[in-house]
């Protein structure tokens, strides 16, 4: 199994301006990409609640079939999507790619 894990951190404006706003696109997103995404076992979006100033805002964690199913995610147009929605947001990100 492929694990794909992206963390972000955003700019404070977004966080204040649209915090709730951004949350629900993503999660729109991420509920088409789960019936859509050939390979794609398992996908969820988290919203940080730790009070710590080195924390990320957002994560996104995906699980995939194979190394080929989580490139077939990657240029997908529901990716590509996601990544319209949160590109101009951010100010960090990290991304860890690991099979078990």
């Amino acid at each position: 199994m492929i694990h794909h894990v992206v963390m972000w951190r955003l700019r404070d404006e977004a966080k204040r301006t649209s915090w709730a706003a951004i949350v629900e696109q993503l999660q729109r997103n991420v509920e088409a990409m789960r019936i859509s995404v050939p390979g794609l076992l398992r996908l969820e979006v988290g919203t940080n609640r730790a009070g710590v100033p080195d924390a990320a805002d957002l994560l996104l964690y995906s699980e995939f079939e194979s190394w080929n199913a989580l490139q077939s995610y990657q240029a997908h147009p529901l990716h590509d999507e996601l990544r319209g929605l949160i590109g101009p947001l951010r100010i960090e990100r990290r991304v860890v790619d690991y099979e078990t």
